[in-house]
């Protein structure tokens, strides 16, 4: 503990990056990630926190489990699509069937080399950072691995700081974007996911190479729409309650648009400021909110 450098009792920065001082990865664990012999038939889920995880982890196992069914594993998502870096509850490196699908939140420098070097298939979802900022903060209320925020302002400047859970949104996004030409790399906005959901899994499929009926993609969809998966236990993480992970259920509204709740005028007028001036290179539009 005294080695690392503290953000608080439950975050350490490393290489710009806040991670869980409660986990069991310390910074050699995350070097070590770089060398990590992947498959060609691997498929990565990357994604800054809140910004739609859960809902793409279920897509990718129903778009496998359709394309692969021989290969269909009983499990739950998070144990079919596990976390590279966290590993209380998860064990990546177990024997698993091809193709093997893992999750990552860590920026774009930390991944295994072989991301590149074997051009492994990378999904990476992004959202509007203000409904991420809402997200988190509700998620940092319900799992036992963060701190309780003190006020919700309080964590809305330790956001804009980078000062959370794996450090900034705006640097996240920047470097994903810039590997693009480098990287075998398909984008997906959580927006859309909302606005189309069936036209997204479409891509996806074509993305990583599955030729799948109209009639298993509509499948698909229907399996993955917020209210199915709000009660299915094998996407819902309401396991990790039972555990006392999380002290409540995670999956909250699936809308865009919920920040304009929390938001002072304030807030908003200084969070377009940074965003302004943080992603000015950046071609990227974000979807501010949806009309119900």
């Amino acid at each position: 503990m005294e080695s690392l450098d503290l953000v608080s009792p439950y975050l350490y920065k490393y290489k710009k990056r806040s991670f869980l001082v409660n986990d069991k990865m310390r910074p050699k664990d995350l070097d070590d990630l770089l060398d990590f012999e992947l498959r060609p038939t691997d498929v990565f889920l990357v994604t800054y926190p809140k910004s739609g995880t859960v809902w793409m982890q279920q897509i990718l196992v129903q778009i496998m489990d359709t394309a692969h069914p021989e290969q269909a594993e009983g499990l739950n998502n998070r144990d079919r699509v596990p976390w590279l870096e966290e590993r209380s509850a998860d064990n990546p490196f177990r024997d698993r069937p091809d193709p093997r699908m893992f999750g990552s939140h860590l920026p774009f420098e930390m991944l295994p080399l072989d991301i590149k070097a074997k051009q492994v298939k990378v999904v990476y979802v992004w959202r509007n950072p203000k409904d991420i900022v809402v997200s988190s903060y509700h998620f940092a209320h319900s799992w036992v691995l963060l701190e309780t925020p003190k006020s919700f302002e309080d964590f809305f400047e330790q956001f804009l700081d980078g000062d959370v859970y794996m450090g900034s949104w705006f640097d996240h996004v920047k470097e994903y974007y810039a590997q693009q030409d480098q990287v075998n790399i398909h984008f997906v906005q959580y927006e859309n996911l909302l606005k189309d959901l069936r036209g997204e899994v479409v891509k996806l499929c074509a993305f990583l190479g599955k030729d799948l009926t109209d009639e298993a993609i509509d499948r698909i969809v229907d399996m993955s729409t917020f209210k199915s998966m709000k009660n299915n236990t094998t996407a819902n993480y309401k396991d990790l309650i039972e555990k006392g992970r999380y002290k409540k259920e995670t999956m909250r509204k699936g809308v865009a648009g919920d920040w304009k709740n929390h938001f002072t005028v304030a807030q908003n007028e200084r969070f377009d400021r940074v965003f302004k001036e943080k992603m000015s290179n950046v071609p990227i539009t974000c979807t501010w909110e949806i009309s119900q």
